[in-house]
């Protein structure tokens, strides 16, 4: 189990500091080619075909789980049917898809500010984006395999591959052709293929007792997997409340040119809610193994570590970020932009405490109680949407109405409710999840103030300086948090997997 951790997480934070370098790379690039106003319309199509995933994610969200505990049960045959009912699932789901896409390129330029020298390349963008979701349905079931043999360092590898392509891709699009706003998402269609491939392949050769055989197909089972699945599907239509309507809400209220400031900043959190999302999930497959052998203090003890770990690795970016924000800017989009760079601390301080819990979301689905998060999701996404617009309009707060309605928002669903159910489900005292949320805010701390030191003597004005201080507090981050933030058991458990990785390489 630990060597399956340790590659799981090694890949993971591979793939993050992949993910950074593209986006730190690919963004001033765009804004360079395209301009800023049009910049904006890539992630606000992008985050308009997001709403598509709540069609998928009824199925997408808990397909791993139930391939996972039928294998781990050897029932291989369960597990071909699970297989089979969700692969003729995304055929019917596909057409759905289809027809949505067709209504909104039609229907696109009474929905959102286009201007009209932008509205065919908004609408080829639309489509090449419809297309990576029906891509991303169907690869959920290929990279349910890793996940259900805990090997998710082929999923990292393959995600790292994906980053890569759709990289060399804009850049070949974005420097041989006219530039447009399209080739963006035409990239990570092209990547998208690419990775359905690989996992195809992987899937193959990790489970190959699992075969395609439409016979399969069982009606009770597809009911099975969308009554545990309809919950997190609702709770995604909460999740597309809270992040989507961000940069749809700016074009709307403040126009496309604000919007596509707001956008081009958007990346960075956005870029740590991913990161976030990528480093709990290598968590998931210890925490449904551990609930399904009945093992609670395990459990219990595991989930907490998760919480604490993965507090720590997202506080570093976070505080780096908020500690750095005005040479960040400067460095990467130019001097008109340091100027909101209070924009950029709000959007990514309040991540420091709202991230670490994510771990504890995959008790949900081990215990499959997942009406009620469900429910609270979207109940906290429609109050997000409320207070942004009221923020936003009915105040001077401006963008930043909008980045602290998210903050209030996701703070009492991640910091308060998350911890809380999980606790009731796992029938423990309610502050039994709290105990690893304060670490993360210790070192958040330490990095600020080390970052505020630094920048008092020595002046960060191009990328290497930056680079030079990021690593130095990077160090000292990692001891400080090693020695002071880390019990002995804890010590020894990290050296443990520091002595293995030592031997695999």
């Amino acid at each position: 189990m630990k060597d399956n951790l340790i590659y799981n997480l090694g890949a993971s934070i591979l793939t993050f500091l992949l993910t950074v370098f593209i986006t730190f790379w690919m963004t001033p690039l765009i804004i360079t080619n395209l301009g800023t106003e049009a910049y904006g319309f890539i992630p606000l199509t992008q985050q308009v075909i997001s709403i598509l995933s709540v069609l998928t994610f009824a199925l997408s969200s808990v397909i791993a789980r139930f391939l996972a505990i039928s294998i781990s049960k050897g029932n291989n045959r369960k597990a071909e049917e699970y297989f089979n009912t969700y692969l003729v699932s995304t055929l019917f789901g596909a057409i759905i898809i289809i027809v949505i896409i067709v209504i909104l390129i039609t229907k696109i330029n009474k929905l959102i500010d286009v201007p009209e020298y932008l509205l065919t390349d908004v609408k080829l963008a639309i489509f090449f984006g419809g297309t990576l979701v029906i891509i991303t349905f169907i690869n959920s079931l290929f990279l349910a395999g890793p996940f259900a043999v805990n090997k998710l360092y082929i999923t990292k590898g393959i995600e790292a591959i994906n980053a890569v392509t759709k990289g060399a891709a804009i850049l070949l699009l974005l420097t041989v052709l006219s530039p447009k706003i399209w080739y963006i998402n035409l990239a990570a269609m092209i990547a998208g293929v690419i990775s359905l491939l690989l996992s195809i392949f992987f899937f193959k050769k990790l489970i190959p007792v699992i075969a395609i055989n439409f016979k399969r197909f069982n009606l009770n089972i597809l009911k099975e997997l969308l009554s545990s699945g309809i919950w997190n599907s609702i709770g995604q239509i909460g999740v597309i409340l809270f992040l989507s309507v961000e940069i749809i809400l700016a074009n709307i209220i403040f126009g496309a040119s604000k919007a596509g400031v707001y956008g081009a900043m958007l990346q960075l959190p956005l870029l740590l809610r991913t990161v976030a999302n990528i480093t709990s999930s290598v968590f998931a497959p210890v925490i449904i193994k551990n609930y399904a052998s009945k093992n609670m203090e395990a459990l219990i003890n595991y989930c907490n570590k998760s919480v604490k770990l993965n507090g720590l690795l997202i506080a570093l970016p976070a505080s780096l970020i908020c500690g750095f924000a005005g040479s960040i800017l400067n460095i990467w989009l130019g001097p008109e932009f340091v100027a909101h760079k209070w924009l950029l601390i709000l959007s990514c301080a309040y991540l420091i405490i709202t991230l670490s819990p994510l771990p504890l979301n995959h008790i949900f689905t081990a215990v499959n109680k997942l009406m009620f998060p469900g429910l609270a999701t979207i109940m906290l996404g429609v109050i997000n949407l409320i207070l942004a617009i009221s923020l936003s309009v009915y105040t001077n707060l401006g963008l930043y109405g909008i980045v602290l309605a998210g903050a209030i928002s996701l703070i009492a669903k991640n910091v308060i409710f998350i911890p809380i159910y999980s606790s009731l489900v796992t029938n423990q005292p309610l502050r039994k999840y709290f105990v690893g949320l304060l670490y993360p805010i210790i070192g958040a701390s330490f990095v600020i103030i080390l970052s505020i030191i630094i920048q008092f003597y020595f002046q960060v004005n191009n990328f290497w300086d930056l680079m030079l201080a990021g690593t130095i507090i990077t160090i000292g981050y990692i001891l400080f948090s090693f020695f002071l933030l880390f019990n002995k058991e804890e010590k020894s458990y990290l050296l443990n997997i520091y002595k293995l990785f030592k031997k695999k390489i």
